[in-house]
């Protein structure tokens, strides 16, 4: 079987390979070696196989970075301000020079020796290295039209540009020109990053993204001509045939031998002397294994953004919370694939104490200073060990703003260092101060954190479906109405006040959801098949009095992607609270399914509030449960849900930009996510949430979630 990393078409290939010989030449034949310019930083193995990147008086150093730091730090657009900037003004008079030796004063004194991206430009050349932001696939892509693959829509993640218009090269060879030459010289760069959070997948899977989004471009747009030609060597005559999901993937594989290519030959013809640093990945599912493949072939160093999971229990850092896969394994398979070191770019670990919401954002939260700085200490303690780490950025300086940053880009999360009066968080600072003392050292041992043993039968035991009669709210015996399993009107009414009605034949679960006189909407379910389906109909409701639980079976999707949901809905006695538990999801079609997922809908009169300054819960905040809510402005009255089912993709209740309202409670299977038609998945009791509404507002809400935890959590 042929090497993947070989599999291209044979003129790309040609290019590709006459490319990386010069860049080989130019920064040297050793793979282990990476020394540009002589007095420069370099990179280099030892003879353990230890990665290091090498300072230019020839010290072994692993780098401490820190973004975003800057006088002014982050944009209100609610204030219209720059809140830490109008604190600087007080603090300092004006004076942006007290600033700046208070802050580099801070950063030595915590261990940091780097500025990674979105540093102020004075703090360059004052004892820290440097990165320098290129930005040549989102700038070319900000030209629109044909220059464009996936457009860039002011968010990282959205944009793509074309690698293969005619102008591409020269667009980079000017942008290197414009933005390296000048600095060719200046020994207090590391490097370049040539850009940040592309969408390699160009909005689209990762594998077959790409080429799918290149195949409904027209006639027209030179990326489609270079598919068309592409398929043609594989005597493929429409990019609309049926295309193996390999072929798919060795286009995107010749996008990125393009893209890497171009702008390294660029930037050498520019600058001999600095590293190449890749393009900052969204994390690692965003970059098939052919992108890290091919910047590992041209690139000095990778870099990537990660915000992981910590197990405080355990003493390990995984790289998300649901996959079970540790940080350590999943960045380690990432340097098998490049065979270069590795910096990771963006992490953090938010707590909720700090007096900002930390509800918008990436990240794993945590209730106090103290746990946020025990993860972040974890963390820190992690990369030091791996062999292929060369460096982390923390992400960041300064907390984001309390209102958000925008309602484009709302994050309002205590990523900080100091907080907006410039004030340190000691703790935290504390620890880096002690930990970056000792990088190097930490670096050369290797020793990873010792891990602790944690009881995961009572873990899974807790994340199941609560068994209700074991409960201090056993399940409710209402009244109930349902005169004909398939045909007519269905009403459960509790003794607490919840009244549920529905119909067979309707496309939700519940029509109407009231509890105590508060109407809270509708109630439903969906099912991703490939697509996002919500049922087309309720096929029947039948009440069962052992199990005290309403099971509604539901239809949707297309003649080939068709399917049936079945749902057990389980009434409280005392409160108006109930609980929705998946009980299985059928292929009724002719198409497998793949990426299966399950989603609950909890859809409130009230809905659009959020976008007008509504609350949003905490996401992936540690030992809490997974949950989301819909409050009204008006009054203070909410609903919303939570669960500690381990099976949670996401959940979080949000506004998009057109206004819909998007209560995504959703779920989805470990492992096998392949459904085959007649295929069933039976989640048995993994998928699961509890429904409630009350009155209070956000108080209210976090009472609900403090009894939830105290009933649910143990």
């Amino acid at each position: 079987m042929p090497n993947p990393r070989t599999v291209l078409s044979s003129s790309v290939l040609a290019v590709c390979l006459l490319s990386s010989l010069c860049l080989q030449a130019a920064v040297g034949g050793d793979p282990g070696v990476a020394s540009p310019g002589a007095g420069f930083y370099g990179v280099r193995r030892d003879d353990a196989g230890r990665w290091w990147i090498v300072a230019p008086d020839g010290r072994d150093v692993f780098l401490r970075g820190i973004d975003h730091v800057s006088w002014r730090g982050h944009w209100c657009e609610a204030l219209d301000a720059y809140p830490y900037g109008e604190e600087n003004e007080k603090r300092f008079g004006g004076d942006k020079a007290a600033w700046e030796e208070e802050t580099l004063s801070r950063l030595g004194a915590w261990g940091f020796n780097a500025l990674g991206a979105g540093c102020a430009k004075e703090l360059r050349g004052r004892g820290l290295v440097h990165i320098e932001f290129l930005g040549v696939g989102q700038a070319f892509c900000g030209k629109g039209g044909d220059f464009e693959i996936s457009k860039f829509e002011g968010t990282p993640g959205t944009a793509f540009p074309n690698v293969f218009h005619p102008d591409f090269a020269a667009f980079c060879d000017e942008r290197a020109a414009m933005l390296c030459a000048p600095q060719k010289n200046d020994v207090s760069i590391l490097g370049y990053f040539f850009d940040n959070e592309l969408s390699w997948g160009a909005r689209g899977a990762p594998a077959t993204g790409m080429f799918d989004a290149v195949a409904r471009k027209p006639q027209s747009h030179p990326a489609r001509q270079a598919l068309d030609a592409f398929l043609a060597e594989r005597g493929v005559a429409d990019a609309g045939a049926i295309v193996p999901e390999e072929t798919k993937t060795e286009f995107l594989r010749l996008a990125a031998c393009r893209y890497f290519e171009v702008i390294a030959a660029a930037v050498r013809r520019h600058d001999p002397n600095h590293l190449l640093l890749g393009a900052r990945f969204a994390g690692l599912a965003s970059a098939h294994q052919v992108v890290w493949e091919e910047a590992g072939r041209i690139c000095d160093i990778l870099t990537f953004n990660n915000y992981p999971w910590a197990d405080l229990d355990e003493n390990v850092v995984y790289f998300s919370k649901r996959n079970g896969i540790r940080a350590a394994d999943a960045y380690a398979l990432r340097y098998d694939w490049a065979q270069k070191p590795l910096i990771i770019t963006e992490w953090s670990f938010p707590a909720l104490d700090a007096g900002v919401p930390s509800s918008a954002g990436s990240g794993q939260r945590f209730q106090t200073q103290r746990e946020r700085t025990q993860a972040t200490e974890l963390f820190a303690r992690t990369l030091l060990a791996l062999p292929f780490m060369v460096g982390y950025d923390y992400f960041m300086w300064v907390d984001e703003p309390a209102l958000g940053i925008s309602k484009k880009f709302p994050e309002d999360s205590n990523y900080g260092l100091v907080n907006e009066r410039g004030e340190p968080y000691r703790e935290i600072t504390e620890m880096f101060a002690r930990v970056n003392a000792q990088a190097e050292a930490l670096h050369a041992a290797g020793q990873m954190p010792e891990a602790r043993p944690v009881d995961r039968a009572a873990q899974e035991k807790m994340a199941l479906f609560p068994d209700f009669k074991n409960c201090a709210s056993s399940s409710a015996t209402p009244s109930v109405l349902c005169p004909d399993r398939k045909a007519g009107e269905y009403t459960l009414t509790t003794p607490a006040g919840l009244v549920l009605k529905g119909r067979v034949g309707s496309k939700n679960v519940f029509d109407s959801v009231v509890a105590r006189g508060l109407d809270c909407g509708r109630f439903t379910l969906m099912v991703f098949n490939g697509e996002y389906c919500d049922i087309d109909r309720v096929e029947s409701a039948e009440w069962d009095e052992a199990r005290g639980a309403l099971r509604v079976s539901g239809v949707g999707g297309s003649a080939r992607r068709a399917f049936r949901v079945v749902c057990d809905i389980v009434p409280f006695s005392d409160r108006p609270w109930f609980g929705a538990n998946m009980v299985s999801v059928e292929n009724i079609g002719e198409e497998e399914f793949t990426d299966i997922k399950a989603f609950f809908r909890q859809y409130a009169p009230w809905s659009g509030d959020w976008a007008n300054g509504g609350y949003r819960a905490p996401q992936n905040v540690w030992k809490a449960p997974s949950s989301g809510v819909w409050i009204r402005s008006a009054d203070g009255a909410w609903c919303g849900a939570a669960t500690y089912a381990a099976t949670v993709r996401d959940f979080i209740y949000w506004i998009s930009g057109d206004g819909a309202p998007h209560p995504d409670a959703v779920f989805s299977p470990k492992g096998d996510t392949h459904l085959a038609p007649g295929a069933r998945w039976e989640p048995r009791g993994t998928v699961w949430m509890i429904a409630a509404a009350g009155n209070g507002g956000v108080a209210g809400w976090r009472k609900f979630l403090a009894d939830f935890t105290a009933e649910f959590g143990n």
